[in-house]
């Protein structure tokens, strides 16, 4: 995705919507990631924050290039070099003592929108291949954020989305690797919404937080609810982020560093899913031949009775290649 900037804007882009056909739907909507790794080269002190110094970090590229200067050198300058700057304005790796291996870390964006943000991901996906000494594995994640506004994505959004999500969750773990499906730090959700729809004394407001915080979902009393490290975000869909820090977390998807390319399709399917649970639902394009990415949307649009939400042309009748 980082390579052939040199062209025509226009040219660059209608390339990238043949290679990424659910770009088309991509909006501005602000999204992050966190790129969960080991094998990062780094100290720290007393006194740290969780970011990581960049002046502490020893990792060389295979030319002897310190990483702090590679990254800057390819305009990702790094945060951390004054406990005064402030979170996600610049690219950090924090600590993160969840992952298996030494130097486990995740590279946190800042916040990115639209192509250019696509493009610093792939970018800082490209830069850490240049560290043979950085490598993931079953316990390293790509978790996407995606920012909302609270006054327009409030209680009937956020069941939206948690209907979507429970409803065809399955599909969403068929996108990923087999070995990552059964992750502790992505469960399936465990909230069991037609137990609701059955149960009317269940039925409080603001409704989305009384489901999410509950004991079917993990939920311990004496866990406060204004820190991050709370039970209930170790979902694949980690709604405790929206209440923490204002965006919708999905967790589900491992850290592929071979494969940037899965990993840009799954930033823009997950902002599909936001775009949706917010009441927009494009008319797709049906393709013969889709990518599974597109074959997940098709199904989950005939799952919801979309069908006419689905533009066939030609001869081709409905139905065709979605399995």
């Amino acid at each position: 995705m980082g390579n052939g900037r040199e062209l025509d804007p226009e040219e660059w882009e209608r390339r990238l919507r043949v290679r990424y056909p659910m770009l088309q739907y991509f909006t501005d909507r602000p999204f992050g990631v966190e790129i969960e790794t080991f094998g990062l080269k780094y100290s720290i002190s007393t006194g740290d924050r969780e970011v990581i110094p960049p002046y502490k970090i020893t990792s060389r590229a295979a030319d002897g290039t310190l990483l702090p200067r590679l990254f800057e050198r390819h305009g990702l300058t790094l945060n951390g070099f004054s406990p005064d700057e402030p979170q996600y304005e610049a690219w950090s790796f924090v600590l993160d003592d969840s992952i298996k291996g030494a130097g486990g870390s995740e590279l946190v964006s800042p916040i990115l929108s639209g192509l250019k943000g696509l493009s610093q991901i792939y970018d800082a996906l490209l830069l850490l291949k240049e560290f043979p000494e950085i490598q993931v594995n079953e316990t390293c994640g790509f978790h996407v954020h995606h920012g909302v506004d609270t006054e327009k994505f409030g209680d009937l959004q956020l069941f939206q989305l948690l209907r979507i999500v429970s409803i065809f969750e399955g599909y969403i773990y068929h996108l990923l690797p087999e070995e990552r499906r059964q992750a502790e730090t992505c469960r399936p959700l465990e909230i069991d919404l037609y137990d609701w729809y059955r149960n009317d004394t269940r039925r409080q407001n603001p409704l989305v937080q009384h489901l999410w915080y509950s004991p079917e979902n993990r939920d311990e009393v004496q866990a406060p609810r204004n820190r991050k490290m709370h039970p209930t975000r170790y979902h694949g869909l980690n709604l405790h982020s929206y209440w923490y820090r204002k965006t919708i977390e999905f967790r589900y998807f491992p850290s592929l560093l071979d494969e940037p390319e899965e990993l840009m399709q799954w930033i823009i399917f997950t902002q599909f899913l936001m775009e949706w649970s917010e009441g927009r639902r494009p008319l797709l394009e049906y393709l013969p031949k889709p990518n599974k990415w597109m074959n997940t949307l098709y199904k989950i649009y005939l799952g919801t009775g979309m069908m006419s939400h689905i533009r066939f042309s030609g001869s081709l009748s409905p139905g065709i290649g979605v399995k």
